[in-house]
């Protein structure tokens, strides 16, 4: 069982991973991203978010999930908080395949062609 968590893990990041790099490449803004992960990048912290997107004085929280993953009950309590203050926290599913996202549920968008600007 701990081999298959494992596993998603490193899918999630490899997606998560894939995911920023595309939004930097392909928004028309700059986009400062901070990715969420402890020192040895190997696993995430406790922040509640898989990382943060900040462009033009807009910042939004992700975290992301691979198609069975669910929010534990601290990462809903951040998202509460998160919004409470005004601020957009999104959550985003990635397909079995990794090369598409829903976002909050919404539109598949492929990963290739994604940007800042489909996270508003």
């Amino acid at each position: 069982m701990v081999s298959n968590m494992s596993s998603r893990n490193k899918d999630e990041r490899a997606n998560v991973n894939a995911l920023v790099k595309a939004i930097q490449k392909n928004s028309p803004h700059q986009v400062y991203v901070h990715i969420d992960r402890d020192s040895g990048s190997a696993r995430h912290t406790s922040s509640g978010y898989d990382f943060l997107m900040a462009s033009e004085g807009r910042v939004i929280f992700v975290e992301a999930k691979q198609p069975k993953g669910k929010m534990s009950s601290w990462q809903q309590f951040a998202q509460a908080q998160i919004t409470a203050s005004g601020t957009k926290y999104c959550v985003v599913i990635f397909s079995d395949d990794g090369k598409s996202f829903q976002i909050d549920g919404g539109k598949r968008i492929d990963i290739e062609t994604v940007k800042f600007e489909d996270f508003l």
